[in-house]
């Protein structure tokens, strides 16, 4: 049996095209040997993972500095011209998609300063603020791509249910995962989405995944309680599909507070009708 790469931290874990098809030289090539062969150096398999890097970015030397983080290279390659700032790789990805993902912020701001355009799609349609929330979650990368002209784009297709909701069913959520929630909400992002395909909210994805920490996020984002998808089921009532039992117990309470809250309110609203009539 093949043994599994081994993951170099000074590249692999930020590397865009570990996690694409294998292409001559990429970085899933550099170290699937067998498990009796001797472990080459640190050093070597750095030298390996730049080799490869280089050529899959065509030798563009600004793509390389923005993946490695290169902050005194890509300062100088930005001073080159718009030629230099504005280019793509092989499969449609600009500097800054390196750089959210290699999480040098000093590296991302000089990319976005110097006119980079944050809303860039690469061929399969992923943004540098996709990647960020996808990649490598930070809220203040997040924060200064919106600052600086990032949007949450429109659905491409019916079936496309849109960067919120991906990113919400990828959620554990961490403390700053729950902050880039809000920002995204603060952004535009719809809690109660009437375009989701198959009218499945954030909420029922939470409900299915037994998540009760996204759950009372995303109710404290206005996530409506009673929201129903194309099977006519409430988030509680997917809970109980999938028996999730915690999420059951948090929408039973949750369901029976709105009920005591428009009871009263509606008793209110006749006390003060009967009193306004005497």
């Amino acid at each position: 049996m093949t043994s599994r790469p081994r993951r170099i931290r000074q590249w692999s874990e930020t590397s865009l095209d570990v996690n694409i098809p294998s292409l001559p030289g990429s970085p899933r090539e550099l170290d699937g040997g067998s498990s009796n062969e001797s472990v080459p150096s640190t050093e070597d398999l750095q030298q390996k993972y730049k080799r490869a890097i280089e050529f899959l970015h065509s030798d563009n030397e600004l793509l390389i500095a923005a993946e490695m983080g290169d902050e005194e290279m890509t300062r100088k390659l930005i001073r080159k011209g718009a030629s230099t700032v504005h280019c793509k790789d092989h499969l449609g990805r600009n500097a800054l998609h390196f750089a959210v993902c290699s999480g040098n912020m000093r590296v991302v701001t000089m990319l976005l300063k110097a006119g980079v355009n944050p809303n860039i799609k690469d061929n399969v349609g992923m943004t540098p603020l996709s990647l960020c929330l996808m990649r490598r979650p930070m809220w203040k990368t997040a924060n200064l791509l919106f600052q600086h002209g990032a949007v949450l784009l429109t659905r491409m297709t019916p079936m496309d249910t849109g960067l919120f909701i991906q990113f919400v069913m990828m959620c554990i959520p961490t403390k700053e995962e729950e902050r880039i929630l809000r920002l995204l909400v603060e952004k535009g992002a719809l809690v109660n989405d009437p375009e989701a395909p198959g009218q499945r909210q954030p909420l029922h994805f939470a409900a299915m995944s037994n998540n009760c920490t996204l759950i009372r996020i995303l109710i404290d984002l206005g996530a409506d309680l009673y929201a129903k998808n194309h099977r006519n089921e409430t988030p509680r009532q997917v809970a109980a599909t999938f028996k999730c039992k915690e999420a059951m117990a948090i929408f039973e309470a949750l369901e029976g507070e709105y009920d005591r809250r428009d009871s009263e309110t509606a008793s209110n609203v006749t006390a003060y009708e009967h009193f306004n009539l005497s």
